[in-house]
């Protein structure tokens, strides 16, 4: 595929996740995504056949650039700590940047295709047992507290994924701010303490105060 194609592609999954999101799937048709890219549906037609495709598409070039992050991550040198941190940022990051293809890719799944349903399900399977490797290599290093790994792959994965239906683009918390909160709740209940007094008092103490700005913008 060559770059003027592939660009062209990508704008339309663009529009169309963009469409998804704000109409829903059944909603929206192949005439409103060529209208919004001020398209025609014949060239349309000449990148993807039916909107079927363009909803696989979005949800298999989602699991795909997970899939490829933590691939980096797992090949990484650093310990399982770091891995983590880097799973967590790069996570929400992405969420954040692509906020349209997570709220389809997590909403609009029953529409898929089932023969796609089923690869994308290994996907995601594949996905969460490379976290789950991180998470055993820090059990058993002793870095990491003795929990249920596949417990804590659902709890990260579950926090970081639920951004794309609460965050707000003109809100005050940006990508770093929301992994930095995200990661002091997982470490003040993962890690193991290495020190205590000063220390792990000071480390509650900034949690407690980023739970309390949490709680407070939720209520406002």
């Amino acid at each position: 595929m060559n770059a003027r194609r592939k660009a062209a592609r990508a704008q339309i999954l663009r529009a169309a996740a963009d469409l998804f999101r704000e109409r829903g799937y059944q909603a929206s048709t192949v005439d409103h995504i060529a209208a919004r890219l001020g398209m025609s549906k014949a060239s349309l037609y000449t990148h993807f056949r039916a909107k079927e495709e363009m909803l696989a598409a979005i949800s298999r070039e989602t699991i795909e650039a997970f899939t490829r992050d933590l691939s980096l991550v797992l090949g990484s040198r650093l310990g399982p700590e770091d891995k983590l941190r880097r799973v967590v940022r790069q996570h929400v990051q992405f969420v954040i940047a692509n906020r349209s293809f997570l709220t389809v890719f997590f909403g609009e799944e029953a529409n898929l295709p089932s023969r796609f349903v089923r690869s994308l399900a290994a996907q995601k399977d594949r996905y969460d047992k490379g976290v789950e490797r991180i998470v055993l290599e820090g059990i058993r290093g002793g870095v990491f507290r003795d929990v249920p790994p596949r417990l804590v792959v659902f709890g990260v994965l579950g926090m970081v994924n639920w951004v794309h239906k609460w965050y707000n683009p003109d809100g005050r918390w940006g990508a770093e701010e929301i992994s930095g909160a995200f990661l002091s709740l997982i470490e003040g209940g993962l890690l193991r303490q290495r020190r205590r007094g000063a220390a792990l008092s000071g480390r509650l103490r900034r949690l407690e105060r980023e739970l309390h700005e949490v709680a407070r913008q939720l209520d406002a």
